[in-house]
């Protein structure tokens, strides 16, 4: 029997990634907040799929250094420890609460800058009434925006980011909130 063509290998890998990601968002979505009430509330980015990504990131790391160290990998080994070291150094603040959004009657609160692809570490607070417009980056997260441009950001990866969006409609109803949809 024939191997599948590289063609159609990449098409199934690319479609089972697309439907894992499409799942994980949809359970994320629906999933409860870590913290919820009748006056405030939190999320944060899911635990499991932050520790795969940096477990993945350091396994691939160790797999380029492997390759330069007994198999000449050269320049290409080099890039693959570059790359997992970034993707694993990128999450790892998503193992802590430095990405917690939380929010009361009065504000919300939560990561504030962007650092490359991720989130950065600096925090900000904005009453509910100052939120300006809401967004989304081109990396894909969502955010609110204060009229002096401060910005809280979060994502699909937030587990029980629906919540939020809720509690975003009732005490700003006159924004636009499609993109969190």
């Amino acid at each position: 029997m024939a191997s599948p063509s590289p063609v159609l290998q990449v098409l199934v890998a690319a479609a089972v990634t697309a439907g894992t990601i499409a799942l994980i968002a949809w359970g994320l979505r629906r999933a409860k907040p870590n913290v919820l009430s009748d006056t405030a509330g939190a999320i944060e980015p899911e635990r499991m799929t932050a520790w795969l990504t940096v477990i993945g990131g350091c396994a691939l790391s160790l797999a380029g250094f492997y390759g330069v160290l007994f198999h000449e990998a050269g320049w290409g080994g080099l890039v693959t420890v570059l790359l997992g070291l970034g993707v694993a150094g990128f999450m790892s603040p998503s193992l802590t609460s430095v990405h917690k959004v939380t929010w009361d009657d009065e504000s919300i609160e939560g990561p504030s800058n962007l650092f490359g692809p991720t989130l950065g570490l600096r925090r900000t607070r904005m009453l509910w009434g100052d939120i300006a417009r809401t967004g989304t980056t081109m990396t894909g997260y969502w955010f609110v925006e204060s009229r002096d441009g401060r910005r809280v950001y979060w994502s699909f990866l937030y587990k029980g980011h629906g919540a939020l969006a809720a509690v975003l409609h009732g005490k700003r109803p006159d924004l636009e909130l499609s993109a969190f949809q």
